[in-house]
């Protein structure tokens, strides 16, 4: 393949660049403006002796449903090298987009953690056409020491299923039987950046990623990743 029609991997970062300062400026712009109550404080101070009401909580209920897409594009590295070498990863002109819905299922009282189900519609562009169905449980840890500056949260989601309507050249060609599978463990591993916690959207960087994990699911070792970028929304 010709460098040309390689997409540089400084491209596809650039882009969750330009996601995470869009999220760090509505958080900055946020912080700086003051609140209606401040307003209200410092253009006429209630007396001593006045009643005041009781402000409302400004707790937001946790999203029980967020609604998403993202675009990828395909790594030539196996996933363990894609994510734990992201530097050396080549991207081949063959691409992705996914929409998506996220359902919570389960929020941990004694951990920062959400259990919830995710299930996908994807399409393949550029070399493949193939349409593809995901579904899959999460875990969503929420906890991270700077979140009071970028709310982080990891998503995990080991085991899930994939069905495509058809099997990619790249594929058969990494699946160690020649033939590939249709039916494959589709895996989320996931980190996602917003404003606040109780923002209503994320941003996310993710592997969209197929396997037959180790042969285990029709004999096929290998599969497909695809580096991605997106936006979801909270529904409600």
């Amino acid at each position: 393949m010709a460098l040309s029609q390689t997409p540089s991997l400084v491209r596809i970062l650039g882009w969750g660049v330009l996601l995470l300062w869009c999220v760090w400026s509505a958080h900055a712009e946020a912080g700086n403006s003051p609140t209606e109550a401040e307003r209200g404080a410092s253009a006429s101070p209630a007396p001593s002796d006045a009643v005041l009401p009781l402000a409302p909580s400004s707790a937001a209920p946790a999203p029980t449903l967020r609604i998403g897409g993202y675009l990828g594009a395909l790594s030539e590295q196996g996933y363990l090298n894609t994510l734990y070498s992201p530097w050396r990863t080549r991207l081949e002109a063959n691409y992705l987009v996914d929409v998506h819905a996220v359902y919570t299922v389960e929020r941990c009282t004694r951990w920062p953690l959400e259990l919830e189900v995710e299930a996908g519609l994807a399409k393949r562009f550029a070399r493949d056409h193939q349409t593809e169905v995901d579904l899959a449980p999460v875990a969503r840890w929420k906890q991270f020491p700077w979140n009071e500056y970028l709310y982080t949260n990891l998503r995990v989601g080991p085991l899930g299923t994939s069905y495509v309507n058809s099997i990619s050249s790249w594929e058969q060609e990494n699946s160690d039987n020649g033939r590939g599978s249709r039916f494959l463990n589709f895996l989320v591993s996931e980190l996602t950046f917003a404003p606040a916690a109780d923002s209503t959207w994320e941003s996310l960087i993710t592997i969209h990623h197929r396997s037959g994990i180790y042969g285990l699911i029709n004999g096929v070792e290998g599969g497909s990743n695809y580096i991605s970028v997106g936006l979801r929304f909270v529904t409600f």
